[in-house]
This record gives C-alpha cells, structure tokens and sequence, in this order.
C-alpha cells in the first residue's frame, strides 16, 4: 500500500494506511529525502516512557502512532518525498525496522504557492499558541512581549509567523509597480504601519496614485469607561489619504461590517488578476491569526470582481454620507443577481477547474431573529457540503448561526464515516457542530478508546449526554493554548491570544483528493449573518486538485495543533502520557481486518483516487 503527500507553499504532509494491524509495530519512522536524494528522520515530539524530554530524538527512536505525519521542516521551493517505516523492538531503547514489513515511499512534492495556471494560495504560521515562541518571548508570552516584535519588519519572529503571507497580499501592488497597472481595493482594518500600510502608500516603491481603495470600518467596543469607536483605523485611514492614496470612506453602521479582503490588478484598462482571502492589512492579520490568500490568474473573474467594487462605490455616492442609506436595494440586488448567475453558469478556468464567485450583502434585508431569509450563497454552500462523499475539512473565526458548522454537523449525521475535520476561534459555536450532529440522528456509544479525533475514531458519531449547550465534538474543536494549570513534563504555558482572533481563516474544503474536489474561501464567515449584514467576498473553486490539498494541507496542521491541546486539557490523564510501549495503539484505526477509522478510509480513498 502506497504513502501519499500533499503540501502548500509552507508544509508537507504526508500519510499512510494498511489492511491490518502489524504485529509488534510500535509506530512508523518517517524519512525526508530531498531533491538531492538526502534522507533524514524527522524530528519526534512525543517520547516513551523514560527517554530525555531534553534530549533531541527523531522518529526513528521514537515512532509515530498514528498514520500521518505533517514535516515543519521542508524548506519552500524544496521538492521531497517520503520513506515510512515500521519501526519494533523494545520500547526507549534502539528500535530497528520490522522484518518482512517493506516500507512505503509517497509521491514526490514541492513546497510552492502555485496551484495550476490559474492560482496562487498563501498560508501563514500565524500560530501564538506554540512552545517555540514561549522559548522566543524568555518564556514569558505575552501580547505585550510580543508586539515589538510583530511590527518590526526585521524581527525573525514577525518572518517566522507571517511566512510568505506578506508576499501574497502584496504581489498585485508589486506587479502594477513593476509592470505598470492600476489597484482597486476593498479593506477591512488597516494596522500595519512600518509593513503593510507602507507598501500600499507606495511610500517605498511605485505610484501612490495608481491605488484606489474602499476602506471600511472596523469599530472598537465599549470598553470600561472608554466609549465605542466608528472608525478604529481613522489614523491609518488618513495617513493613506496622506500620501496621495485615492480613499473611498465606507462607514456602514453597527451591525454591518465592510469586511472584504481584496486587490484588484487592471492593466492596460482592463481587470487581469485579483487577490482575495481571509487577510486583513494589519500586523496582527500577518503573524498572530492564521489567515490565507488566494491570487486568481483570470480576466474575467477580476472583471467580476471589478463590477462588485464599482456597485460599492456607487452605493457609497447614492448613500450621500448616510450610514442608514448604505448597503441599499441597488447593491443587494445587484449581489443576489450576480450570485445567481455564478451559480447556475459557473466560470470555465483552464484544466476542467471553474470557479463561482459570491458576494454580499445577498439578501433583501439585514438578519433578523429569526431569519427570515435563506440566503442562496449559503444554501448552496450547504447543498456542496451535503453531497460530500469523503470529507469535509473546514476552517473559522466565528461563522454565528445557520452556518458551515450546522450544514457538516447534518452530513455527517447522515454519513458516519465521513472524514471531518475542522477548528475554529469561537468556543461558542464549536458546539452547533454537535447540536446539528445530535438533533439528525441518535448514536450508540463508541467503542473503546476510539472517539478521540486525534488519534482516530469509528464509523459512527459519540452519543452526548443531554445538554442545553453539547461540548464541543471532537471533530469541530475550539482553539486553545496549553496553560499553567496543564503544564508537563518539559512543556511550559503558551499564550492563547494575541487580539480577538486566532482562526482567522473561512475555508471548507470537500473531498479534496477527488475529481470533484472544491474549496470555498474568502473573507465571508461562511454563515447567514454574514451573507444578510455584511460586505464579503468568496470564491468557490472545483476541480483543482493541487488547490484543494493545499488548503486540506492547512487546515489538517491547525486541527492537529489545536485538537491535542483541547484533548490536553479535557483528558490530561490520557493526552499528557507518554508513547504507549506496545503495538496496541494501532486498535485506535483498525480493529480486525475490516474495521477501519474514518480517518484510514479518508487515506485509503486518497491513495485511489
């Protein structure tokens, strides 16, 4: 049975599957070879009983149990593949590989943001929660240490977190420098000083006046007693303005927010690209949330993206300077329109890929309670995830009711051995997954050991006890830090959050390594309050194989990260141990020769396709 890998422009992955258990494995060594035919044993995290926490081991010495591994490791631009090995002996001491067990090789790939003619996608580290940045902040982590940090262009933590998330939000200003062009804009917050908000003044390079941006804005609570505030970025609004920017004000009132993310590239007159995704222009945007950005390669996608820009500046003229007047009849009718066609005549892209393009606000009215309308970009997005036939992987900030988390919750009712995935900020709405999941359909108990998603699960959903809110299920996690209270062995307490998010993204990915894979992204939250209240922008993109792993590749590393951590601190009997000594941990994915996890199925149904 073959290994398969997966990677974005930041991460590789890599996973495995076999038809039973293998007797005496006490877990797999997993080796690196590069382009250059070098070959490593990654790193290992997690030890046995009685091996040094302080001592650097590599999975050879401590094995992985389970059937994927992700590799911080590889270097972008790096090509690789993957040489797993089942690894026996006596539990701490020198382990050899099993007799008369051959080890797997996975496909070669390389780390890159470009998925096809057409794409480019861009992920983040973005992660605070982390053992290395307690260790980078003297082991004192905290937003105050922090922000130093992030806003200085040189500092190796701010390079570290952001990645090549800087260079993706801003390859279109660079191109309309470099080549010549015209940028128009809709932004979201706007906090970047000395990174972000430079390079879009042009104040290092190009021609400020080549920009025109529809800035929102983003309000700042009641706090204590400190009032609200309109406009948080009023200083930042008018430093662009300042350096001879073109700033469109879009005020929209309390309950609305302008919240697009997005950059169009017009060249010679007419649209040829545009950059959408989950990342507002701020440092915290950068390096504190995980967030993505996508660069679509099309002329007549910008040219759809261009004709939403223009009916937002036409209902900022037509408002007069009213808030009460903004987000009229004209542009929601206009938005529902254009949704409509998008979705009945989906735009062809080279490859067999097309591609839908959504925008809000989408309905007549703004949301009441309860909703009054169904708004068709949701319905639809929820029709895609109800017809998914392997997975469903997904992730957000907080997506409010009648959303993705619902519409997963009822497939997954209906299809116990589909393979879900996802995380999200919102401790809140994590447990509408498990409200949705429980209203469907009634389960029996899991069996042993099994309801744990991060080391895998049965076909069928864990039965909760009655509740007004469930517990979050284990597969919609909330995210989280390890803190002072959980601390072991060598761990030391992580920060939970720098600011309001830590999940930024909004992305739902289907059946990512099939012909009829999709990835929906963009800044909408993926639910009705943001298709009714809202200015947002998605994209739904179908058939790009390379796409939909690379964001599968994204949200299965922040699952894993997040998921242990809330494990850590629900069960700590369990999640603080160390690697179990024996080769029952396999019974967690394969009980017999039929019984297998969703988790293997997913795998399984990968490597075949």
């Amino acid at each position: 049975m073959p290994a398969i890998a997966f990677s974005n422009n930041d991460i590789a992955l890599v996973a495995w599957t076999y038809d039973k258990n293998i007797a005496e494995c006490l877990g797999f060594a997993v080796f690196q070879i590069d382009g250059d035919g070098n070959e490593q044993a990654l790193p290992a995290v997690a030890r046995f009983e009685g091996q040094d926490k302080n001592v650097p081991l590599t999975t050879e010495d401590a094995p992985i149990q389970k059937f994927w591994w992700k590799d911080l490791f590889a270097k972008r631009g790096g090509t690789y593949q993957y040489r797993i090995v089942p690894m026996g002996g006596v539990a701490g001491k020198k382990l050899q590989p099993l007799a008369g067990i051959a080890p797997l090789l996975s496909n070669k790939i390389t780390l890159t943001e470009g998925r096809g003619s057409s794409f480019k996608a861009y992920f983040n580290r973005g992660i605070v929660a982390t053992q290395a940045l307690s260790e980078a902040l003297n082991h004192k982590p905290s937003a105050a240490a922090l922000r130093p940090h992030i806003v200085n262009q040189q500092d190796p933590i701010r390079k570290g977190l952001m990645g090549q998330l800087f260079e993706g939000v801003t390859s279109l200003l660079d191109r309309a420098d470099r080549d010549g062009g015209e940028i128009h804009a809709a932004l979201y917050e706007l906090d970047d000083p000395n990174g972000l908000e430079r390079r879009l003044q042009a104040a290092d390079h190009g021609d400020p006046k080549s920009r025109t941006v529809i800035l929102g804005n983003a309000r700042v609570a009641k706090k204590g007693q400190h009032p609200e505030i309109e406009d948080g970025d009023a200083e930042n609004r008018q430093n662009l303005k300042n350096a001879s920017v073109k700033v469109i004000d879009r005020i929209l009132k309390s309950g609305s927010i302008p919240h697009n993310k997005s950059l169009i590239l017009s060249q010679s007159g007419k649209p040829a690209a545009v950059m959408t995704g989950s990342t507002n222009w701020t440092s915290s945007g950068l390096c504190t949330q995980t967030n993505n950005a996508l660069v679509i390669e099309s002329p007549v996608v910008a040219q759809h993206y261009m004709d939403y820009w223009n009916e937002l500046k036409s209902d900022v003229d037509q408002a007069g300077g009213n808030q009460d007047e903004l987000q009229a009849e004209a542009l929601r009718k206009f938005t529902r329109e254009k949704n409509e066609k998008s979705i009945s005549v989906p735009i062809k892209l080279d490859d067999d890929v097309s591609i839908q393009v959504l925008f809000a606000p989408s309905t007549v009215d703004p949301l009441k309670s309860p909703p009054k309308e169904h708004p068709e970009d949701m319905e639809y997005v929820f029709k895609l995830i109800e017809g998914a036939r392997h997975a469903v992987l997904f992730l957000a900030f907080d997506p409010g009711n009648n959303s993705i988390l619902d519409a997963t919750g009822r497939v997954l009712a209906k299809n116990p051995n589909l393979f879900v995935r996802g995380a999200l900020t919102s401790t809140q709405r994590a447990s509408n997954f498990a409200e949705a999941l429980e209203k469907q359909k009634k389960q029996e108990p899991d069996e042993e050991g099994m309801h744990v998603s991060v080391i895998g699960e049965p076909g069928k959903p864990k039965k909760k006890d009655d509740a007004e809110k469930p517990e979050p299920d284990y597969r919609s996690i909330p995210a989280g830090a390890i803190s002072k209270d959980d601390v072991f062995g060598g761990w030391e307490a992580e920060m939970y959050v720098y600011g309001h998010a830590i999940i930024h993204n909004k992305i739902v990915v289907i059946d990512p390594f099939s012909k009829d894979c999709t990835v929906i992204t963009g800044s909408h939250n993926l639910g009705y309050r943001a298709s009714h209240n809202n200015d947002e922008n998605f994209v739904i993109v179908r058939g790009n194989k390379d796409l939909a792993q690379a964001y599968a590749c994204h949200v299965l590393d922040l699952y894993d990260h997040y998921a242990w951590r809330y494990w850590l601190r629900k069960n700590p009997e369990i999640f603080g141990k160390p690697l179990v000594p024996n080769a029952s941990w396999q019974k967690r994915y394969i009980d017999g020769e039929d019984e297998k996890s969703p988790e293997l199925r997913f795998w399984l149904s990968a490597m075949n396709a």
